[in-house]
């Protein structure tokens, strides 16, 4: 996952895109490597741009909106100061990724589920992490997070920086050279982050499996479209787990929860 061609220094188009405040939250070398993939794949340079802007659009229509942010901000507030899970629950809803793990008594059973088979984490890095940062450290589990939204990075880091706890989150694009941490953890969360990776760059999500440095990762997919359809993803993505363990990994538990499937995978002794 080499990132040289994510973007030249000097490149007029490049620049302006970086200084965008319209895309201010968005990592920067993900704007390099979606710069870089627009201008390889057009020859007129103005429909290159037309395709990076529309690539970015989607891509910060995921991020939250300034009021969830600022809904965010003052349960975490209110959590900082009494510990309530009726204020952790609001933080987590303010995100999708979150908020459809909720109530707060299902997150807690389907981690204590996971993380029972996984072995009991005291560190995770949480790929594509959204504000799971902010839950696990709600739950005394030093959580690195990482994410392509600025925004997102934020919030992790004024949240252990309001609340005193063990959380940390930076920027960075997985499918860029020098994302993914050296230091070792005990477990390394994948949710639903895979598919994304290997649509947009076939062969990356096992890049990344590979690279993670943990004794345990624990991935997931998506099980029902964003309608609630069930069009066959779990079997789809079964067949595709089955074919895609690391070689230095095999699959210790499997879990198919209401919209998701889970897979811990830990690694193989030598």
């Amino acid at each position: 996952m080499d990132n040289a061609e994510n973007g030249r220094a000097g490149d007029p188009m490049l620049e302006k895109l970086l200084g965008s405040r319209k895309y201010q939250d968005v990592c920067p070398d993900t704007i390099r490597r979606v710069w870089a993939d627009c201008r390889a794949r057009y020859k007129k340079p103005r429909d290159a741009e037309r395709a990076a802007r529309t690539a970015l659009h989607g891509i910060t229509g995921a991020f939250l909106t300034p009021e969830e942010a600022a809904r965010c901000r003052r349960a975490m507030a209110r959590w900082a100061a009494d510990r309530g899970d009726a204020d952790l629950e609001a933080m987590l809803a303010c995100h999708a990724s979150t908020r459809e793990r909720l109530p707060l008594s299902h997150t807690d059973a389907l981690f204590g589920e996971l993380f029972s088979r996984a072995g009991a984490p005291a560190t995770v890095l949480d790929l594509a992490c959204g504000l799971n940062p902010i839950y696990l450290a709600a739950r005394g589990v030093r959580a690195v997070g990482l994410d392509i939204s600025g925004q997102a990075v934020g919030i992790v880091n004024g949240f252990a920086e309001t609340a005193g706890v063990p959380a940390s989150a930076r920027c960075a694009d997985l499918l860029c050279a020098g994302a993914i941490p050296e230091e070792r953890f005990d477990a390394a969360l994948l949710l639903k982050v895979l598919p994304l990776l290997e649509r947009q760059r076939a062969g990356s999500a096992m890049a990344v499996m590979v690279r993670v440095s943990a004794r345990a990762l624990v991935v997931s997919f998506p099980t029902r479209t964003l309608g609630g359809r069930d069009v066959g993803m779990a079997r789809h993505y079964s067949e595709w787990m089955a074919v895609h363990v690391p070689e230095n990994r095999a699959i210790a538990f499997r879990l198919e929860a209401e919209n998701e499937l889970f897979y811990v995978l830990e690694e193989r002794r030598a």
